[in-house]
Parts: structure tokens; C-alpha cells; sequence
């Protein structure tokens, strides 16, 4: 970590943009985006959500926009101390990569009044510390430290700098280490993602929660954290490392990877069961209905698209009659409580509520749902622990 990717990360969140951070700190938008992904590396979690060109911070990432005011009052200090003015602060920060290290090893040296001492404590060696020292006195043009007859002592900038390092480093530590306990616990921690269940009736969310159950049950070495999400996300999630195993409804189509079909069910019609049990044949039930489908970043979606295009271009156009509501309870509520229809895979909604009706679709189309992780030993392991779970 250092004090440029500081600033432009806290730059970022508070603008919640990385072209207007780097408009506001004269950086181009990739070196921006660069600091930001280094600074969401070393927190360990993802602080924006980078979807279809757009760009939202998460609730982590609000957050530490909002309870960051510690760290950009030390960073604005330091930039004052290196000569920045009170309105080019930010900008002298985002400029200079001054390493959080070496103002914890200046600290050191203040603490030990030797560059030889705090280099043996910090089990460096000296002439790496004397380097240290020199560069962080070339990028404040500050002398921060002067001979004695014994050692050094800190200048009257070196004593600020010494303040601000303190503040910085606490700051700094608070945010890493919850990253950094969350590191030690990965060698140890399955994180499988997977799409979202309709709810807790439908039948993969008792696959899921009975796979919970066993795994705590049984496994000794390893502890299992499962995320929900889109499959678009799951995707991503998989390629960036955020997740180890995914359970997707899309196949998943890239060399890096290896996958298998573990289960799949039937996409019906469903809707209110008055409206489906009227005798009204397909083709009139989607030209007088609405029909609700989920988002496109779905792989449910993605299937639904090739079942109802060819039956609604018999119909009206295509995309007419859809509503999309990127979220599934929602989508249930328009169908009770509205009148709209969906298509579903069977399995998901058969026993939702017993005021839904179920209708079978020309051909039978099934949804598949797909296991996916990196073709490594472990990633099979235990991928097969996960498959042999769902079963």
C-alpha cells in the first residue's frame, strides 16, 4: 500500500467514478482503475461493482467512502507537509507513492534513534534503510532526519512526518486487517457461488441448504462459504478468483476452466392457476398476458429467450409483452398478486404457492444447471465433494 493508490482509491469512492477521480487528480482513467483494483486486492473485497460499462460502488465500498475522513486528513497533512497547498492536497497525494512501509520504518528509526538499530529490529538491512530514508526526504524536499554523535534524531519536519506516519499506519491497519484474517482463513474456506434460489421453498435452495448442513457435519479441513449471485457475476467472480467452485444455470464456455451438468428441470409456463386451467390455448395466453422474466445477466434469461422468441414472433413482437425484474420474489408477487406470467424451470416453483399454475411448453425445454471451477487438483476435489453434495 502506498499514499498514491490511497488517495486515488479514497478519490474514487468519494466521486463514485474513475473517470471523474481521474479528471479531479490529472490521471488517466487506467492508471486510476489500475490504483483502485491494487487497493480492492489489498482489502480483499470488492469495493465497485464494473458491469455493462457502469460503475456502483457496493455497500463496502459506501461505507468506507463515508468513514474515511481519518485517512484523507493524514494524507492531507503529509501533502501540506511536502509543500502541497491546502486546494492541491489530493492531487500532491495522488502523485506521489510514498510505501505505508517506509513511514512505518521511519518510525522506527525515530523510535530507536539509529538507522542501524531499526534496521536490526525490523530485520532489514541498513543500507535498504538508509535508502528508504533518503527517498522519503527526496519526495518531501524535507530534511527529516540529522546526524548525531550516536545515531540521528528527527528535524522539526521529521517530528510532523513522524505524527502523520502514526495516524496513517493505524488508519491503514484497520482497513488490511480484516483482509488479512480473512487471507489466513482462505487456505481453509470453499467459497462456491451460486445463482439465486427463487426462495426457500424451491428445491435448489434445500439442495443448497442440505449441502450446508452435511459439509459442516463432515468436513474437518475445509469450512464451506456459499454466496449467491447473477450468473454474469458468477463468471466474473470464477475468472478474478473471488470464488473457488460456481453453480450456475449457463454452461460455462473457457478453456481455464473445466465443468459438468449435475442436474436439470423442466422450464414450464406458470401463472395464476385460474388464468392457466381457463382452457385458453398458449398462443393466447402470451398475446393477453405480461410476462415477467428475469435479468439478462441471468442464465435463466438467456434460455427463456430461445423457448419464448419463437412463440411470441407468432404473437407480437418479441419484447412487447416482457417485463424484466431482476428479482425473482418480485417476479412470483406480479404473478400472484397481478395477473403476469413467467416461464420457470419446474423444480424451482412446483410447490411455491398453491394458487400457481403450471403449463408444459412445445418440445420440453430444460434448464441445466452447471458446475464450474479451475482445472486444478484441489478445484476437483473439491468440486466432486460439491457435485456428490447436490446430488
Amino acid at each position: 500500500m502506498d499514499t498514491s493508490t490511497l488517495a486515488i482509491a479514497l478519490t474514487v469512492l468519494q466521486e463514485g467514478s474513475i473517470r471523474g477521480a481521474g479528471r479531479l487528480l490529472g490521471r488517466g482513467p487506467a492508471s486510476v482503475a489500475d490504483a483502485f483494483e491494487r487497493f480492492e486486492r489489498e482489502l480483499a473485497m470488492p469495493l465497485a461493482l464494473r458491469t455493462g460499462g457502469t460503475f456502483a460502488l457496493t455497500l463496502a465500498g459506501e461505507t468506507l467512502a463515508r468513514s474515511s475522513a481519518g485517512l484523507l486528513d493524514s494524507l492531507a497533512a503529509l501533502a501540506v507537509l511536502g509543500g502541497a497547498s491546502v486546494q492541491e492536497v489530493r492531487h500532491w497525494a495522488a502523485h506521489r507513492a510514498i510505501p505505508i512501509a517506509a513511514l512505518a520504518h521511519f518510525n522506527a528509526v525515530v523510535g530507536s534513534g539509529s538507522i542501524r538499530s531499526a534496521a536490526q529490529t525490523l530485520g532489514l538491512g541498513q543500507p535498504h534503510v538508509s535508502r528508504q530514508m533518503a527517498r522519503l526526504e527526496a519526495l518531501l524536499d524535507r530534511r527529516l532526519l540529522q546526524r548525531t554523535g550516536t545515531g540521528c534524531e528527527p528535524t522539526a519536519e521529521g517530528l510532523r512526518l513522524n505524527e502523520i506516519a502514526v495516524s496513517l499506519i493505524e488508519e491503514v491497519a484497520g482497513l488490511t486487517a480484516p483482509a488479512q484474517r480473512r487471507f489466513a482463513r482462505t487456505t481453509r474456506t470453499v467459497r462456491l457461488g451460486t445463482i439465486i434460489p427463487i426462495g426457500h421453498e424451491s428445491r435448489l435452495a434445500a439442495r443448497l441448504a442440505r449441502l450446508v448442513a452435511e459439509w459442516r457435519r463432515d468436513s474437518i479441513a475445509h469450512d464451506l462459504l456459499v454466496s449467491a449471485t447473477t450468473a454474469e457475476e458468477l463468471m466474473a467472480g470464477l475468472r478474478a478468483g473471488r470464488f473457488d467452485i460456481a453453480l450456475m444455470d449457463t454452461p460455462m464456455r473457457q478453456r481455464r476452466f473445466e465443468s459438468r451438468e449435475l442436474f436439470s428441470s423442466e422450464l414450464v409456463l406458470a401463472g395464476p392457476k385460474a388464468t392457466l386451467a381457463s382452457g385458453v390455448s398458449l398462443e393466447a395466453l402470451l398475446e393477453t398476458h405480461l410476462i415477467a422474466v428475469p435479468s439478462l445477466r441471468s442464465g435463466l434469461r438467456q434460455r427463456i429467450r430461445d423457448v419464448l422468441d419463437p412463440l411470441l414472433a407468432r404473437t407480437a413482437p418479441a419484447g412487447r409483452q416482457q417485463v424484466e425484474v431482476d428479482a425473482l420474489s418480485i417476479i412470483v408477487n406480479l404473478m400472484l398478486e397481478h395477473g403476469y406470467l413467467t416461464v420457470m424451470p419446474r423444480d424451482a416453483i412446483a410447490s411455491l404457492d398453491k394458487e400457481i399454475g403450471l403449463l408444459p411448453l412445445p418440445n420440453t425445454p430444460r434448464l441445466g444447471f452447471h458446475l464450474a471451477w479451475p482445472k486444478t487438483d484441489r478445484a476437483r476435489q473439491v468440486a466432486a465433494a460439491i457435485a456428490a453434495g447436490l446430488a
